[in-house]
């Protein structure tokens, strides 16, 4: 079996987050952008943005103030609600024998968290553009967010162990 050390762990964890962070981030830009442009205007369902244009001066302007709503949303999720779990997986991941096996990187838990955010994904597919792109650009960010307080604790568990 694989084994790698503590470190190692914790910076692949982080990478997996910001891998999905970075594919979901432009992944819901493109949808609000998708939902603005000129051909889809009248064929295109625009909940959020619709209700937010009379306030903002426009749809381009609703797009830009959802898009930096949905960018707040997933840096105070990454900072207060996924420093939690990150912080849970570091000290999981800490208690487990240096090297470890790489199959013991996520407990079975996170794999059911993770079935329940594909699902999540999936049951958001069918909602209007504007409102999944949120909820992509929120999730995104706080995924990337959550990925550098991983990488953040790779290193101070390294230079724990070096110092």
């Amino acid at each position: 079996m694989f084994k790698v050390n503590h470190v190692t762990m914790i910076v692949l964890s982080g990478l997996v987050w910001l891998v999905v962070g970075c594919f979901l981030l432009p992944l819901g830009l493109n949808f609000i952008v998708g939902s603005i442009l000129k051909e889809n205007l009248m064929a295109v369902r625009r909940p959020i943005l619709d209700f937010l244009a009379p306030f903002a001066g426009g749809v381009d302007s609703a797009a830009l103030l959802w898009i930096v709503f949905a960018l707040l949303v997933g840096f105070f999720k990454g900072r207060y609600v996924f420093a939690k779990t990150v912080q849970r997986s570091v000290t999981r991941i800490l208690a487990l024998p240096n090297p470890a096996p790489l199959s013991q990187i996520y407990p079975l838990a996170y794999y059911i968290l993770l079935g329940s955010m594909i699902l999540l994904g999936v049951l958001v597919r069918f909602a209007p553009l504007d409102v999944r792109g949120g909820v992509d650009v929120a999730v995104g960010a706080a995924l990337i967010n959550g990925a550098m307080l991983y990488f953040r604790q790779a290193w101070n568990t390294r230079l724990k162990m070096t110092g």
